[in-house]
Parts: C-alpha cells; sequence; structure tokens
C-alpha cells in the first residue's frame, strides 16, 4: 500500500519539483584533489521529508518512471558540469542508470540531444551502472553502452561487491570505471582485503579505474589507497551537498 502511494506521488514529483540533485565530491587518492562529483537523487517529499533512493528507485525501476527520473538527473549534472567547465573548474560529474533504463534507447537519445543542445562536454560525464536490478538482456545494453561510449561519456560499474556484479561484469561491459561497494571498504576481513587486492590489480591490467566508496574512516581511506584505489569519495572526504555549497568547496 505504501509503495501504491508513492508510485502515485513520485509520478508527478519531477513536475513538482520535489526531486533533488545532491553532489559528493569525489577525491583523487594521489594528488588529494577534488577531481569529480557524483550526482545522488533525492526526493523532498512534502509530508515524509527528505527520501533516499532506496525508498523509491525500486518503484520508478518498476514502472516507465525511472526514464523521467532519468532525464532529470542528467539534465541535473549537465547543466553543473556546464557551469563548472565555464567558470573554469575542471571537475567530473557521475550519475547513476538503473540497468532498466539499458533496455530502449531514452537514455541514449536524451544524452544526444542534451550535448547537441547545450554543448555540454560529454567527456566529463561517467554513467554508473547501478546494481538495483540485473542486466537481462546483455545484447542489447551492450548496444546501449556502445551509443552512449560514442558520444564520450565513461562508463562505470557501480556498487562491486553486492548483487549482480562480478569481474566479468568489467569486461562484458567494456567499464572504464568501478565502484568498490562500502560493505566491502568497511569490512575488517583480511580475507576481504586480500580480494579486493585482487580487484585493484584485475581493474588496473585492463586500464580501469577503480573508486572505492563510501570511506568513513582515517582506517579505510589509508586501506584503499594502500590496495592502490584511484580514487575515494565517503563521509570522510566529504557528504553529499547542494551544487552551492560544493562550488564554495570548489573554488
Amino acid at each position: 500500500m505504501v509503495d501504491t502511494l508513492l508510485g502515485a506521488e513520485l509520478r508527478t514529483a519531477v513536475d513538482r519539483g520535489e526531486l533533488i540533485a545532491s553532489f559528493q565530491p569525489q577525491f583523487d587518492l594521489a594528488s588529494k584533489r577534488i577531481v569529480a562529483v557524483e550526482a545522488l537523487c533525492r526526493w523532498l517529499h512534502p509530508e515524509l521529508g527528505l527520501l533516499m533512493p532506496y525508498a523509491f528507485i525500486p518503484i520508478a525501476e518498476a514502472s516507465d518512471l525511472i526514464h523521467s527520473i532519468g532525464h532529470f538527473m542528467v539534465d541535473e549534472a549537465s547543466a553543473a558540469l556546464t557551469e563548472w567547465q565555464a567558470a573554469g573548474i575542471t571537475v567530473g560529474v557521475a550519475v547513476n542508470v538503473s540497468p532498466v533504463q539499458l533496455t530502449s534507447t531514452d537514455i541514449v537519445d536524451h544524452l544526444s540531444a542534451l550535448v547537441r543542445d547545450t554543448g555540454v562536454d560529454p567527456t566529463g560525464i561517467t554513467l554508473e551502472i547501478t546494481e538495483t536490478s540485473p542486466i537481462l538482456d546483455l545484447a542489447t545494453a551492450w548496444q546501449r553502452l556502445d551509443a552512449l561510449r560514442e558520444l564520450g561519456v565513461a562508463i562505470s560499474i557501480d556498487d562491486y561487491g553486492t548483487g549482480h556484479s562480478s569481474l566479468s561484469r568489467l569486461d562484458d561491459l567494456k567499464a572504464d570505471e568501478l565502484k568498490i561497494d562500502q560493505s566491502l571498504v568497511k569490512s575488517d576481513s583480511p580475507e576481504v582485503h586480500h580480494h579486493l587486492g585482487d580487484v585493484v590489480k584485475y581493474a588496473h591490467d585492463r586500464g580501469i579505474r577503480v573508486v572505492a566508496e563510501g570511506v568513513e574512516t582515517l582506517a579505510q581511506l589509508e586501506r584503499v589507497t594502500s590496495l592502490g584505489c584511484d580514487r575515494a569519495q565517503g563521509f570522510l572526504l566529504g557528504q553529499p551537498m547542494s551544487k552551492r555549497e560544493l562550488e564554495k568547496l570548489l573554488r
């Protein structure tokens, strides 16, 4: 019943201006500088308050709503990227993409039009393929991702270590980046640390960038640095914030 009610309200949430984009900084571990940000969707519900993606993205994925939400987030990320580039700020922007969005040409068509109409530099955009649902049709996904790569965007495999992720997925989807899920980053298990070392090597051997998510302590930061991760993000380094707050940090 709750999901049904949220689904009905979510259908008009974009038009009512209730969806917002927050931005979380991503640091290069060698230079200690912010090199990218991840655009994260939030729903400012008029009665329930601020809702995180896990509360409404599965509902959106079960309907066509994921496409309109995807449009909104790509638009927000592109607008921010264009503003920062115009101000001489060099930083990339990552946007989550559900596997459901790869079942149609919608995401490709929307990004193509955006690049054509706004002049945004697509090489500054990374699309993170999430683990919220499996990719059931790899052949179709390949076609969509190849078309997106032709536009100039980078492809990232998000949430490695959860759900449907595997190292073979890096090869299947010709990924440019791998993001290690926070559940592995936070683990104190020597076996997990050894596995992560193998993962980083596997990725680097293929020229794939590795990002550690959910870094919340100095010990975790030191660990992912010693493992050879290229970038890190998490509450220790910076919480999700508004575009204006992030601009102050970037400047």
